[in-house]
């Protein structure tokens, strides 16, 4: 089924949209205008309903018109002195019912037969978060070798949003022997000032791969917040094709908003099924429709038995094993002429590329 967005300010209508029930098309409200473009691309509406009560919402209409597909009404408008000419423009809708009888009429009228090859489109922005339920399972060492695998078979730029916050540099920076700066930091003072502040607080590892690391103390961390997330995750959707999240394992705030951003999570675990109650009880604060998946590491024989029972138990599909590597027989990741100080765990990798390529 199609879907009708509409982008209003109207406290009346946000409160009772609800009420309007359409027979061909699901309804999309939203009220802050600067996440239009992430709506658009995650719903792909049939039309798009603007209120020209926004500020500089002509720019927004030109958005609309030219790199979408969705079909532009531009209500609450002045048409006299409207410079949006090419698209319908209606006059003050005041109230639910105005808009209603709006929504009727498109809602009956009657689809255009398109050719096949423009039924579809998709969507290649994937953002999969990485998050366990107790310490030293390597969920660090996972989320870069995952990056670093996929930076040979996707095209476009992949994003490491590394939340694990303290005091210092975090095991990502140190292993990676990163340049501290620019960090998380450098967003967090720059997000009032300037529009492109998520590209001057990253640091790029090759042409391929982004990080974001986290402040340097716990005082800055102490000053992101949730609205901060948003608009990073609103920002890089618009460059990266892959964002890929590494969340510590804290019950707070950031962490469980980065893991409800996400279209799909990946539980890392040691095979110790002791720990499925807890899982169990975390797997609450996940959203229902979420792609979800355990990957189990530092696995040996013995432990094989578990990751069925995990997933009889949880109802997660296993999505593979690393097996647990000897110290004498390990190997890092090698960049050219350098070594990285992550294990590579590269033969894993395959594992995972379900979440990018569903059909893998």
């Amino acid at each position: 089924m199609e879907s009708i967005l509409i982008v209003t300010k109207n406290k009346e209508i946000v409160s009772n949209i609800s009420r309007i029930k359409l027979q061909n098309h699901n309804l999309l409200i939203l009220t802050d205008i600067n996440y239009i473009k992430h709506y658009i691309e995650e719903y792909m509406p049939k039309y798009t309903i603007l209120s020209a009560d926004f500020k500089n919402y002509e720019r927004t209409a030109e958005y609309v018109n030219y790199h979408t597909e969705s079909e532009l009404i531009v209500m609450d408008s002045d048409s006299e002195k409207s410079n949006i000419t090419e698209n319908l423009c209606l006059g003050r809708i005041n109230n639910l019912k105005h808009l209603e009888k709006v929504l009727d009429v498109l809602d009956n009228l009657k689809p255009e037969i398109k050719d096949k090859e423009n039924k579809c489109k998709f969507l290649n922005q994937q953002i999969i978060s990485f998050y366990s339920v107790q310490g030293g399972v390597g969920k660090t060492s996972i989320v870069f070798n995952f990056a670093w695998y996929l930076k040979d078979i996707v095209e476009g730029k992949i994003l490491i949003i590394d939340l694990n916050f303290c005091e210092g540099p975090s095991d990502l920076t140190i292993n990676l022997d990163l340049n501290i700066s620019p960090n998380l930091s450098m967003f967090i003072e720059k997000i009032t000032q300037e529009d492109n502040c998520l590209d001057k607080s990253v640091i790029s590892l090759d042409n391929k791969i982004d990080i974001l690391q986290p402040p340097l103390s716990i005082y800055q961390s102490d000053k992101f917040n949730i609205d901060m997330l948003n608009s990073i995750i609103y920002s890089a959707r618009n460059k990266y094709n892959i964002i890929l999240s590494d969340v510590p394992f804290r019950y707070d705030n950031i962490s469980l908003e980065m893991l409800n951003l996400s279209t799909a999570s990946v539980l890392v675990l040691s095979p110790d099924i002791k720990l499925a109650p807890r899982i169990r009880n975390f797997q609450k604060f996940l959203p229902l429709n979420q792609e979800k998946g355990i990957i189990f590491n530092k696995v040996n024989n013995s432990d094989k038995k578990y990751m069925s029972e995990y997933k009889n138990i949880l109802g997660i599909p296993v999505h593979g094993k690393i097996i647990f590597i000897p110290e004498e027989n390990r190997k890092m990741i090698i960049n050219g002429k350098d070594c990285f100080n992550i294990l590579d765990l590269q033969s894993g990798m395959s594992n995972l590329k379900y979440f990018v390529f569903k059909d893998g």
